[in-house]
């Protein structure tokens, strides 16, 4: 019997030990929670060389760099051998360890050990710091047993370094090293790592500023139990020893804390390695801070900057605002608001008008009254020329010209390629824009103008492969995109910015006479809000901007005076080199144009001269302007077989502008030669060329009234005997445009009463109009 019973415990005892190591099983298999800690992490900043350029607090106001992947060796050392020296063997307790604490904290009559092992820390650490009690305890013991369960001991390492509280409101080694030592743990010295690792045992009573002798004291005991265990030997002792701790937090850089917060937005509590210099970042920002300084005798107290390396497509400079200390909005990131550009977009009108052959470089474009559905635009020193070559215009940024070549471009194909270029802020259709949209009608961001910039000058070397968004973190995986323009468009384009005599909106450029070989280009909103300069050498493009950011207008706040000079300043310190841009020789070709007029020469031109031009996919257009005429034999008068000898006449080139033109044209131009007048006897019975179709004769028009209030047009529409004749149109004095083929032109006039129109050729012949407009419902 008694054998039988003994069979049945003994069954019973290996039945319950069976469940027992069932339950331990299944409890320690059970899945954890991931992750470990619910907690935010700082946003963390670093340049292309791995130097810290700016930190953000976690939500919690702690110092907390996300989960490291490793942990130096240095530090791993000094840590185990302080807390935990038996880590990579004991399963996540250390029953000798506690059996010891145990021991001595009853012989002291208080806690004076604690034998918990580093995975026991880490279940307490997660488990919110709750007091020590013997129920929290256990939970603790099984928390780290079942850590080791799941984990490696690399990630239950990782896990407690990254989370380990290293005194004041710092946590993870990550964060202290850079906090207490200014530099990444990785190359933190024996006796800098010593002093972090004593930290976490107590954090809230000893750290660097905090009890600093106790603090020397731990550490040095550490070091010496460290060479004892033949880590390192005396004189690295010594070396380690004499190494004075820190007396409180070095402050995290600065000078990103725009960018900072405009990452945070998507990338919230990551380490973000950025393709910034930090050197150049932090001078550049200097530059910024004490060339504002200068600027606040006007008023004037914000500036951005911007610099990309245009090879490679990268942001090595960013820079959203000014840090004077002032209370005048420096938290707002500029490089990012949307702003009126002023000028900054002629420069891609005339690429893409030289890329499709609508005009050549040194093309004549009219500068004159223009008056165009209610718009009527003004050159920045309010002066006409007449008619002035496409790249003077760009150069000098004359306002008309332009105006004129995007009505003849056309503003909604313009606009389309500006957003396929990536001008993603013009967000409105095209015809909220219109024509205003090239002197600055439309917002954009410096952002936008930098990268657009930089897409533009690496269009010279159309064989480089490009990205589809300009690169700022180490990370971005762009697409490929086509260049917006071609290479010899590009190059051309390049070399009108290179100008540097640039009277009218540009008024200053003498100062930056002795420049390094730049493309540059400045802009000034209107009202005087917004001064703008880009600046393209061999390597960078620079953008800036100054002003106020709460669109306060300042006088004087133009683009050639406030943003220019600290442009050129930050280009010298670039220093891209003296060397020109390269022509793309391959993807140019030699023309014969007319020198007067930059018209592909016509058998009329009186100069020819041959220039490199990109290869348009159409033919540019032979001169209009010179044209063959007779004169009497002594050249006084012009004259036609109908009123003058044949055998008495003279054939002379004339240069023949258009009337209005040519009024402005020979202000400026002394060796403009007009062409004489009619011999009165050849303008008796002499039918004019061109004919008014509506209205017939002078009278009174009607311009009606649209449903929203404003004054709507009237088509006007004229004939001429020549079908392929281009007649120019203009209205008090002011231009309209030009037509050919079908001779119609919308007049609109918001004033009551008479006006003139004008219609001229380019032979010369000319129609005044005269008519009135009256009110709606007038009879």
């Amino acid at each position: 019997m008694r054998n039988i019973l003994t069979t049945i415990s003994s069954h019973k005892i290996k039945f319950s030990f069976g469940i027992l190591i069932i339950a331990l099983l299944v409890f320690l298999s059970w899945p954890i929670s991931t992750p470990v800690f619910d907690k935010s992490y700082s946003t963390v900043l670093f340049d292309k060389k791995d130097e810290l350029l700016g930190v953000k607090l976690a939500e919690d106001e702690i110092w907390r760099f996300p989960v490291t992947d490793s942990i130096p060796k240095r530090f791993e050392t000094a840590l185990l051998t302080y807390e935990d020296a038996y880590f990579y063997q004991h399963p996540g307790i250390n029953p000798v360890a506690i059996f010891k604490a145990l021991i001595e904290n009853i012989q002291q009559g208080r806690v004076v050990r604690g034998g918990s092992t580093l995975s026991m820390q880490l279940a307490r650490m997660a488990d919110g710091n709750q007091a020590r009690t013997i129920p929290q305890k256990i939970k603790e013991i099984g928390m780290a047993l079942r850590y080791e369960w799941h984990l490696s001991k690399e990630e239950i390492l990782n896990l407690y370094v990254s989370h380990a509280p290293f005194g004041s409101n710092i946590e993870g080694l990550s964060a202290a090293s850079w906090r207490y030592f200014e530099r990444e743990s990785s190359e933190l010295s024996w006796g800098e790592a010593a002093t972090l690792a004593v930290l976490p045992n107590q954090p809230s009573m000893i750290y660097p500023g905090r009890n600093t002798q106790s603090l020397e004291r731990k550490r040095n005991q550490l070091l010496a139990k460290l060479m004892q265990e033949g880590y390192f030997d005396s004189t690295t002792f010594r070396l380690a020893k004499s190494e004075k701790i820190p007396q409180g937090q070095y402050i995290f850089p600065k000078e990103t804390q725009h960018l900072l917060h405009e990452l945070q937005t998507k990338n919230a509590g990551k380490i973000m390695k950025s393709t910034l210099d930090r050197h150049l970042q932090e001078r550049i920002s200097e530059m910024a801070d004490a060339y504002s300084q200068n600027l606040k005798t006007n008023e004037i107290h914000n500036a951005a900057v911007l610099v990309m390396d245009w090879r490679t497509e990268e942001v090595v400079a960013y820079v959203g605002n000014v840090a004077t200390g002032d209370d005048h909005q420096q938290d707002v990131d500029i490089i990012q608001a949307r702003r009126s550009p002023g000028s900054l977009l002629k420069p891609f009108l005339y690429a893409h008008a030289v890329d499709k052959g609508i005009i050549s470089p040194q093309q004549m474009l009219p500068d004159i009254p223009l008056f165009y559905e209610g718009f009527s635009p003004k050159n920045f020193d309010h002066n006409y020329y007449g008619a002035v070559k496409a790249d003077q215009a760009l150069a000098r940024s004359l306002n008309i010209p332009f105006v004129t070549l995007l009505k003849d471009y056309g503003y909604e194909a313009f606009y389309h390629e500006l957003k396929k270029m990536g001008f993603y802020s013009m967000n409105q259709p095209p015809l909220h824009y219109g024509l205003s949209m090239i002197l600055g009608g439309a917002d954009i961001s410096l952002w936008e103008i930098a990268s657009m910039y930089v897409k533009l000058a690496r269009s010279i070397n159309s064989h480089q492969k490009s990205k589809a968004e300009i690169s700022l973190l180490k990370s971005d995986k762009s697409e490929k995109a086509k260049h917006p323009v071609s290479a010899g468009a590009a190059w051309l384009t390049l070399k009108a910015m290179k100008d540097l005599a640039r009277p009218g909106e540009e008024t200053g450029w003498e100062q930056f006479g002795s420049a390094q070989n730049i493309a540059w280009k400045t802009g000034t909103s209107f009202g005087f809000r917004d001064a703008w300069a880009v600046g393209i050498n061999q390597q960078y493009t620079v953008a800036v901007w100054t002003g106020n950011a709460d669109g306060e207008g300042r006088p004087g706040l133009i683009g050639a005076r406030t943003a220019a000079p600290l442009l050129f300043q930050i280009l010298k310190l670039l220093n891209g080199g003296d060397e020109d841009f390269q022509m793309p020789v391959r993807e140019m070709k030699t023309r014969d144009f007319c020198v007067e007029t930059g018209y592909l020469a016509g058998e009329n031109c009186n100069r020819q001269s041959k220039y490199y031009v990109n290869m348009p996919p159409k033919m540019l257009e032979i001169c209009p302007f010179h044209q063959q005429i007779f004169v009497t034999n002594d050249g006084e008068k012009r004259v036609n077989s109908n009123c003058y000898p044949v055998s008495k006449m003279k054939s002379e080139n004339y240069l023949l502008l258009p009337p209005a033109q040519a009024r402005y044209y020979k202000k400026y131009n002394a060796d403009f030669k007009e062409a004489p007048e009619w011999l009165s006897a050849c303008l008796q019975n002499r039918e004019n060329p061109i004919q008014m179709v509506y209205p017939r004769h002078s009278t009174s028009i009607l311009i009606p009234m649209e449903l929203e209030g404003k004054i709507g047009s009237a088509v006007f529409e004229a004939a001429h005997q020549n079908s392929e004749a281009t007649v120019f149109w203009y209205l008090d004095d002011q231009y309209l445009g030009k037509t050919k083929g079908t001779h119609q032109m919308e007049i609109n006039s918001n004033r009551e009463g008479k006006h003139k129109l004008y219609l001229a050729d380019s032979e010369g012949e000319y129609l005044s109009f005269t008519f009135e407009v009256v009110a709606n419902g007038a009879s």
